[in-house]
């Protein structure tokens, strides 16, 4: 064989195996590729959450909007005056198959990057937790609400079973294309995704959460003062890097047992917990754990309820609406307490916890609870769209809060 031809030879093995060397570094740079975009993209959520809240504003209809508080809202959702937490009327839906949403589902993986397979991560929740290193997230059981009827004003809630991940995979995942659009230059949070799903009131095309929202208030003789929340963005999957009131979670059973289900469909079990959790530090309950707690008998909740039940914290509800951004439902709340009771329950507050930092304000009494400090929480663009509605239904009912005992002339 002359040198010609073995050369010749031994370019078309080159070649022949050069080709699939070639193709595989392509795709795993592709891969990469679209992995760090995901990276990308999520770092936008993450850090210009009052760019794309500003933008998700801009978007609303009209005939979306049946208030001037900055969610979305059909009429009645927003009530005429503040309730006591025990008006709302739940129901529970028969038990059976969780939903899958398989279909939705579908449309939403479109969005998420491909493993180095070649296959996509199966939800956001997957990518949030593999390449966010949000190892914290649990797909934990939760109330999902199917429906809301506003009657005789108050709330009627209708709730199935759902996880945690449809919440993220379906719900949540419209924050992740919003920031698409706006890093492409498109000044605009519709979607291909949120254009599907068409209708935000439509809880039975999705799976979601109901978040349960808390304005806390501390009322004494002479001061009112309210506290908020800094929201780490390293450490919450929702409105990370945001203000928020305090507390806020989910409303999911506290453990894992089935039974937990039936005994912590109770909106003030939750709210209870979120209280724990937030101002104490207490171990988050939220379906992870294997042992029912005891509400009764256990601190800090049997203080809670006697507080309560002596009347010296009082939880009312202000309404319901949707983040425009993610069209995620939340309850809107205040609980107002005495200052004796609030300052004796959280005499060991922990200002900076898991999740962020609490804006205690002058000696701890809270932020003063004045049109000045209110307006500039409600206009301040970090301040999360349900937070701004929990002040302002606040600041309107402050009256019939017990805030201040009248009203001066011109409102």
């Amino acid at each position: 064989m002359n040198t010609g031809a073995a050369m010749a030879g031994l370019g078309l093995l080159i070649a022949l195996f050069g080709v699939p060397l070639t193709w595989a570094n392509l795709r795993r740079t592709r891969t990469e590729r679209t992995v760090g975009y995901f990276e990308r993209v999520n770092e936008h959520v993450r850090l210009r959450q009052s760019r794309l809240r500003a933008l998700a504003g801009a978007g609303i209809r009209p005939e979306w909007q049946a208030d001037e508080i900055p969610m979305l809202t059909k009429v009645g959702w927003v009530l005429p005056g503040p309730v006591l937490l025990d008006s709302i009327r739940l129901e529970r839906e028969p038990e059976g198959r969780d939903e899958q949403f398989a279909e939705i589902r579908s449309r939403a993986r479109r969005m998420m990057p491909r493993k180095r397979d070649g296959t996509r991560y199966a939800g956001y929740s997957g990518a949030l937790v593999e390449l966010a290193g949000m190892t914290q997230l649990y797909n934990g059981w939760i109330y999902r609400p199917t429906g809301v009827v506003a009657e005789g004003g108050t709330l009627r809630l209708s709730f199935a079973g759902g996880h945690y991940f449809d919440h993220l995979d379906t719900t949540e995942v419209l924050a992740y294309e919003a920031a698409i659009n706006d890093l492409a230059g498109r000044a605009t949070v519709e979607g291909a995704y949120r254009r599907f799903l068409r209708d935000p009131f439509d809880l039975g095309r999705r799976g979601t959460s109901l978040g349960v929202v808390v304005l806390t208030i501390r009322v004494s003789d002479d001061e009112c003062g309210f506290y908020m929340h800094l929201r780490d963005e390293r450490r919450v999957a929702a409105a990370p890097d945001t203000t928020h009131v305090i507390p806020a979670g989910e409303f999911t059973p506290a453990d894992r047992d089935l039974g937990s289900r039936t005994r912590d469909f109770d909106l003030w079990h939750t709210v209870m917990r979120e209280y724990a959790e937030e101002f104490l530090d207490v171990e988050e309950s939220y379906g992870r754990g294997g042992r029912p707690l005891d509400y009764e008998n256990e601190w800090p909740f049997r203080e809670l309820v006697a507080a309560r039940a002596r009347g010296e914290l009082r939880p009312h509800v202000l309404g319901i609406g949707l983040d425009p951004l993610t069209w995620k439902l939340e309850l809107l709340l205040v609980c107002v307490f005495d200052d004796s009771a609030f300052d004796t329950l959280f005499a060991k507050i922990v200002q900076r916890g898991k999740e962020g930092t609490i804006v205690v304000g002058p000696k701890g009494h809270g932020i003063p609870f004045e049109a000045e400090s209110v307006d500039r929480y409600v206009h301040d663009a970090s301040t999360r769209n349900a937070a701004q509605a929990c002040l302002m239904l606040a600041w309107r009912h402050r009256v019939g809060l017990g805030l201040v005992h009248d009203l001066p002339a011109g409102g």
